[in-house]
């Protein structure tokens, strides 16, 4: 390909509006599937499709920052939505405020609006995005390793608190082991932890509100589901700051961010 036809098809592809469009659609077929898999195997008992170790989180916080609010709402919402009608037939009320509203507005839309009013840089003040890209491969353990602590539970059942704590204690263990070398603006960093929390609480809440229908109260509601909803959303989410420095260059080539 001649440099003349690789300018054109980079403009076209910046101006082509379909193309952040399709992007969407695919983060939100990745967020239905594995959502699908989460509600299946870590699902509240209590309240059908309350999943307590949201891995779809990491997906719908990256497609809020990378896609922007209406486009992340998009891939976040319709892809839990989605996937609670994939796990257990889930289309009613509860369904709609717990996976379109909580998934699409606190999980994706929110994290958006709040890196661009608080000017957080989506790569985390990485120096080579690429070098991140590199070191994927050890963002897949980390994933495993959380992954695993959450579902300990179901093999030893652990007290109280204990069982929600695991998995953060092995996100922060494994971070520190397994991306120690990543460099990051610790500004930027410590910035989008606080983001990740706030919007996993809104999250948590808003879950809380959509138990509601099953009969509880919301005091209720905010101890089951809420607040293994809130520790699970939070452990993935911050999954994902890790994943916003992977793929910036790639996708603003695409014309997908800008």
């Amino acid at each position: 390909m001649t440099a003349g036809m690789a300018a054109t098809s980079s403009y076209v592809a910046r101006r082509d509006p379909s193309v952040r469009g399709k992007f969407a659609l695919i983060m939100g077929v990745a967020i239905a599937v594995l959502g699908y898999v989460m509600m299946t195997i870590s699902s509240s008992p209590t309240v059908k499709g309350a999943s307590f170790l949201w891995l779809p989180a990491a997906l719908q916080l990256a497609a809020g920052v990378w896609l922007g609010p209406w486009y992340g709402f998009l891939a976040g919402g319709l892809g839990a939505y989605a996937a609670g009608i994939l796990a257990y037939g889930g289309w009613g009320p509860q369904d709609l405020i717990q996976n379109l509203i909580a998934g699409g507005f606190a999980n994706a839309m929110l994290p958006a609006i709040l890196f661009s009013l608080l000017r957080v840089d989506p790569t985390l003040g990485a120096k080579r995005p690429s070098d991140v890209l590199a070191g994927a491969y050890r963002m897949l353990i980390l994933v495993l390793v959380v992954l695993g602590a959450g579902m300990f539970n179901k093999v030893v059942p652990l007290p109280g608190p204990w069982s929600l704590a695991l998995p953060f204690v092995a996100l922060v263990v494994g971070a520190r082991v397994l991306l120690s070398g990543l460099q990051l603006d610790k500004r930027s960093f410590v910035t989008a932890i606080g983001i990740a929390v706030f919007i996993c609480a809104v999250s948590a809440f808003i879950g809380a509100l959509g138990a509601m229908y099953t009969g509880k109260t919301l005091v209720q509601a905010i101890a089951d589901p809420g607040i293994g909803w809130f520790v699970g959303d939070t452990v993935s989410a911050i999954l994902g700051l890790y994943l916003l420095p992977l793929y910036p260059e790639r996708l603003r080539a695409a014309g997908i961010i800008k």
